[in-house]
């Protein structure tokens, strides 16, 4: 049995959390980021995870969703998981919110992975929607180093004219 009651969660109003619930998500989030800082990626994953069962459904139509599947999506992508993160990413796209389809790190790690799994059309469609929010800055290393945002930035522009 979860923490919250399902007449709890159905009392949650559209496109809105109980303050109760938002507690829970914000301490699942946090506990979730400490263990991926400590790497322990498969448990920071069952707290995020945890959160999502939290989130009343349907769940697109909460914003904290596309939080917790990107961050779930990401530690897939960088275990080269490309199949799971594709699922992750793709929900978050398809999110009601509103913030999936606006997300530029969401499209650029959408386009990376369908490169990864050979859909090279929605990869061209997704990488060039990150390249027209932030431009060539997104594929650019992360604070840390991490990510070869060049192989994707060097597909997209061999595949897309005017790119630079």
């Amino acid at each position: 049995m979860g923490v919250f009651s399902k007449q709890e969660k159905e009392e949650a109003e559209p496109n809105s959390l109980t303050p109760r619930i938002k507690a829970k998500l914000a301490e699942l989030a946090e506990k979730g980021n400490r263990l991926e800082y400590e790497e322990h990626y498969e448990e920071a994953i069952q707290a995020w995870k945890e959160a999502l069962h939290l989130i009343p459904e349907p769940q697109q139509l909460y914003s904290e969703t596309v939080w917790f599947l990107a961050a779930i999506g990401d530690i897939y992508f960088q275990r080269k998981q490309y199949e799971k993160a594709h699922q992750c990413f793709d929900k978050a796209r398809g999110n009601l919110s509103g913030e999936g389809y606006g997300n530029p790190f969401i499209m650029l790690r959408l386009g990376e992975c369908c490169l990864e799994i050979g859909d090279e059309k929605n990869a061209i469609e997704y990488l060039l929607r990150a390249y027209m929010f932030e431009g060539r800055e997104i594929f650019e290393p992360d604070e840390d180093g991490n990510d070869d945002g060049k192989k994707y930035f060097d597909y997209l522009r061999t595949h897309v004219k005017n790119i630079v």
